[in-house]
């Protein structure tokens, strides 16, 4: 049974309240639209459509099941025509938060080649557009709300604190999160990601610090911030401090990035792999 091409029938139906007229939309004749409503009604073991000498009317349960009809055959379509563009142009489209290294963005890309479009947005936004077919997959910070969204593993990205030169927790035998307090913290907004965002400050709390913040989308934005002497930022283990800056490496499990791997389908590509590989080398 091609259940999606029944529930198209079955929605068309819905739409236009007559067998005759949904047909004709569908650009077929009137009978198989009505073997295709007695196929699903069976399939489904409910009465979906009731036929009147006027037309058709629907159901209590055919009205129950209408919008994720809707949903499924638009689903489909999408599908199609993704399928199409991607068979069209060869390119897989790949979404990565800011936060990640610029260095794993271009393994990523040295790994997929010519074919792979890399494209920089917050996991709310990222998520939203694999949603809406536009990415193919994506790397986004944990925790996030998936909704419907398939995905990997959490993986957990050591990270330093970045601090201005000559700070005062540089001087400390130990330094701890807490000699921060006089200075901001640049990260990302909190529109990126919430419960990310809430967490992470959630953690600075229970180290005794609770930072004022200011808004830095990229690792320049951070830089900058920091170099001029009033914030604190988080940077990649791998980076190397710039000028006016020093990296210090506190609460490391704390303050880890813990990034995932997220889809729309459930079953895992090469590409998925390709990635996965390229996160956990990074997390070592």
């Amino acid at each position: 049974m091609d259940l999606v091409r029944h529930l198209e029938y079955f929605v068309a139906v819905a739409e236009e309240r007559h067998f005759g007229r949904a047909a004709a939309t569908l650009g077929v004749t009137q009978p198989p639209v009505s073997r295709a409503i007695k196929v699903l009604e069976k399939h489904l073991g409910l009465t979906l459509v009731e036929r009147t000498p006027d037309g058709a009317i629907i159901t209590e349960h055919g009205a129950a099941l209408l919008p994720r009809a809707r949903l499924i055959v638009d689903d489909a379509r999408r599908l199609t025509t993704t399928a199409m563009s991607l068979t069209a142009s060869g390119t897989v489209r790949i979404g990565l938060i800011p936060q990640l290294d610029d260095a794993i963005a271009a393994r990523i890309a040295a790994s997929v080649g010519l074919q792979a479009r890399l494209e920089t947005g917050s996991a709310v936004s990222l998520l939203d557009r694999l949603r809406a077919h536009e990415l193919d997959i994506a790397v986004i910070d944990h925790p996030v709300v998936l909704d419907r969204l398939a995905a990997g593993p959490v993986i957990a990205l050591p990270r330093l604190v970045s601090v201005p030169v000559g700070h005062r927790s540089m001087q400390a035998q130990r330094p701890r999160l807490t000699m921060l307090s006089d200075l901001a913290f640049a990260t990302t907004p909190r529109t990126a990601n919430p419960p990310a965002h809430d967490l992470l400050l959630d953690v600075f709390r229970r180290h005794a610090l609770d930072p004022e913040v200011r808004i830095a989308n990229t690792f320049r934005d951070v830089a900058i911030g920091v170099a001029s002497g009033h914030c604190f930022g988080l940077v990649p283990a791998g980076n190397r401090p710039l000028p006016g800056t020093a990296h210090l490496d506190l609460a490391a499990e704390d303050v880890a990035l813990r990034v995932r791997i997220v889809r729309r389908d459930e079953e895992e590509g090469s590409l998925t792999h390709v990635i996965d590989r390229i996160l956990l080398q990074a997390s070592r």
